[in-house]
């Protein structure tokens, strides 16, 4: 059976990857989910996954992402924000009231999206993504107690033995 390393230690620079995508995501002013190629183009490439949707899939705890048009799309977004209500008016830069919503035209109420996180959540965000990484390095380091245990045991055992072969 293959050991399973965590998502936040199999890619170097996946903590960054994953910080920045939480900052962008969470404070994009427009949009709370877009298509992968647009993620790309507003976060340039993650280092650590060949494009946002493979590293979101990885981080299910922080991000959401929906396959669209048979799969041959994703959409991604923050969890967080994903399960605010849609009444954000980007262009007012606030969120509306269910009456305001309501005397909205069907057109102005399709623009209406998710509003972007305020600076704390995003912080909040961030410390736990730093816990998770900090957790499993030291949960790999726990994985391996006997390291430090058995070379030095293996060690003086090879030494004693070859002091043994060489002294008779």
């Amino acid at each position: 059976m293959k050991r399973q390393l965590s998502p936040y230690l199999a890619s170097e620079g996946r903590l960054a990857d994953i910080i920045a995508a939480i900052q962008v995501m969470g404070a994009h002013p427009k949009f709370a989910s877009l298509v992968v190629s647009e993620w790309d183009k507003k976060l340039d490439k993650p280092t650590s996954a060949s494009n946002w949707a493979e590293l979101c899939d990885e981080h299910p705890e922080f991000f959401r992402v929906k396959e669209t048009n048979g799969g041959h799309q994703k959409w991604v977004s923050l969890r967080w924000r994903w399960a605010l209500d849609p009444n954000y008016d980007p262009n007012e830069k606030r969120s509306l009231s269910q009456e305001e919503i309501n005397r909205l035209s069907s057109q102005k109420r399709s623009e209406l999206t998710r509003a972007p996180l305020e600076t704390s959540q995003i912080e909040t965000l961030i410390d736990a993504a730093i816990s998770l990484h900090t957790r499993a390095i030291e949960h790999e380091r726990q994985k391996q107690w006997w390291v430090p245990v058995v070379i030095p045991a293996l060690t003086a055992l090879i030494g004693t033995g070859v002091g043994a072969w060489i002294g008779k």
